[in-house]
C-alpha cells in the first residue's frame, strides 16, 4: 500500500532538515503519529479517533489557477463558498484535543487565510494543546505581518503552492505576480529569523510541469529561505479523462479512510481529502460528534468496499481519485543527474489538461 502518494522531493537532506524541524519540542509524539500515519492503514486498523483531522475554515479561493477544480462550473455550483463558523471551530477542535489528536489541518478546498479569524483559530488550537497546526497557502493572501501573526499564535507548518518561476508561475497563478510572492517567502525567512524561530516550517510545492524545463534553478531559487521543497505529478483535478483511459492499481485499498477525517467549512464531514465535491459525505459535524462520524455508518461502509478492493470502482469521488491509479517512474532530468517522476498513466502532462 502507497502512502503519499505522488509527491516527490528535491532533496533527500531538505526532507530530513523538515521532519527534524517539525517535531521540535515534541519528538517521540510526532515518531508516534508518523508510526499511525504509515502503518496503521498498513494494518487496516481504525483508531478510536483518527490522529489528524483536516479542518476546512474556508472553501473559497481567490486565485484562478488553470488545473483546479474550484475554477469549474461543477464545483460553483455544488460547493458554496463559506468560511467555518469560529464556534463550531472550537467546538470541534476541543473534541480533537479531549481525544488526543496530534494534528489539524486548516486547509482544504479553499484558502485559510481568507478567513477573518484564522490567526485566532490558531491561537485556539495550540492553547488547547494541538501539538501541530498546519495551513496550506497561495501566498496570495498572506502579507509578511500576517504570517508574522500566525507565526507568534503558534502556527506549526505551512505549505505554499509555487508553481514555477517568474513568467510561468504568473501564467499559472493567475493573478499573483512572480516578484511581490518570491519576496514575500524572503521575508518569511527574515521573520523567523529575527525571533529565532524554527516554526512554522515552510515547504515549497510545485507541479512537475512547471519546472521540468530547468528543476534546479527552481530549487536554487528557494533553498536558502525553507525548509522544505517537493513537487507533484500532474493530477486530473479537472476530472478530464475519460474512464476509458485510466487505470488502476491491483487490490487497491485507500490509506486515507484510516489516517484521517476531514470537515468541511460548513460542518458537513467528507469521505476525505479528495472529496473535493463531497460526493460522499459520511456525517454532519453540526449535529454528531467526530467519533460517531469516525465511526459512524457511512465510513464503515467506504472502508469496507475498500477492503474489499471495491471503494475504487463503486465509490463516484474514489473512480475519479488520483491514489487508486497507477503510475510508472520516469526518469527526468535534475541538472547533472536525474530524479524519479512518478506519472500518472494516460495523464498529460500540460497544466490546464
Amino acid at each position: 500500500m502507497k502512502i503519499n502518494k505522488g509527491q516527490f522531493v528535491l532533496s533527500r537532506w531538505k526532507q530530513w532538515q523538515f521532519d527534524y524541524r517539525r517535531a521540535k519540542g515534541h519528538i517521540f509524539s510526532y515518531l508516534k503519529n508518523r508510526f499511525y500515519w504509515h502503518y496503521i492503514p498498513r494494518m487496516k486498523h481504525v483508531l478510536s479517533f483518527p490522529d489528524h483531522v483536516d479542518l476546512e475554515i474556508a472553501s473559497a479561493c481567490n486565485l484562478r489557477c488553470p488545473m483546479c477544480y474550484t475554477i469549474t462550473d461543477e464545483f460553483k455550483q455544488q460547493v458554496k463558498r463559506s468560511f467555518m463558523d469560529f464556534d463550531l471551530f472550537k467546538k470541534l477542535v476541543d473534541e480533537c484535543a479531549a481525544n488526543g489528536v496530534y494534528s489539524i489541518r486548516l486547509s482544504l478546498r479553499g484558502e485559510a487565510f481568507l478567513h477573518k479569524n484564522v490567526i485566532e483559530m490558531i491561537a485556539y488550537a495550540k492553547s488547547k494543546g494541538i501539538k501541530e497546526v498546519a495551513s496550506l497557502t497561495n501566498l496570495y493572501s498572506l502579507p509578511p505581518e500576517k504570517f508574522e501573526a500566525a507565526m507568534k499564535a503558534g502556527l506549526d507548518w505551512l505549505t505554499v503552492s509555487f508553481d514555477g518561476l517568474d513568467g510561468m508561475y504568473e501564467k499559472v497563478r493567475t493573478p499573483a505576480k512572480f516578484p511581490e510572492m518570491y519576496a514575500r517567502i524572503k521575508e518569511f525567512k527574515r521573520i523567523k529569523d529575527k525571533y529565532g524561530s524554527i516554526k512554522p516550517v515552510i515547504k515549497i510545492q510545485t507541479l512537475w510541469p512547471a519546472i521540468k524545463e530547468d528543476p534546479v534553478a527552481y530549487y536554487n531559487a528557494f533553498d536558502p529561505y525553507v525548509d522544505h521543497i517537493a513537487s507533484n505529478p500532474l493530477i486530473d483535478y479537472l476530472h478530464n479523462d475519460g474512464q476509458e483511459t485510466i487505470e488502476y492499481e491491483n487490490n487497491f485499498t485507500c490509506p486515507v479512510l484510516f489516517q484521517r477525517l476531514v470537515v468541511g467549512s460548513d460542518g458537513v464531514v467528507l469521505l476525505c481529502s479528495n472529496d473535493e465535491m463531497g460526493k460522499f459525505i459520511v456525517g454532519d459535524s453540526n449535529k454528531e460528534t467526530l467519533k460517531q462520524i469516525w465511526h459512524g455508518k457511512r465510513m464503515t461502509e467506504a472502508r469496507k468496499l475498500h477492503l474489499e478492493h471495491r471503494g475504487h470502482l463503486e465509490i463516484p469521488c474514489c473512480l475519479e481519485c488520483y491514489l487508486p491509479r497507477k503510475t510508472e517512474p520516469v526518469l527526468e532530468s535534475f541538472g547533472d543527474s536525474n530524479i524519479v517522476v512518478d506519472k500518472y498513466i494516460g495523464r498529460a502532462d500540460e497544466i490546464g489538461r
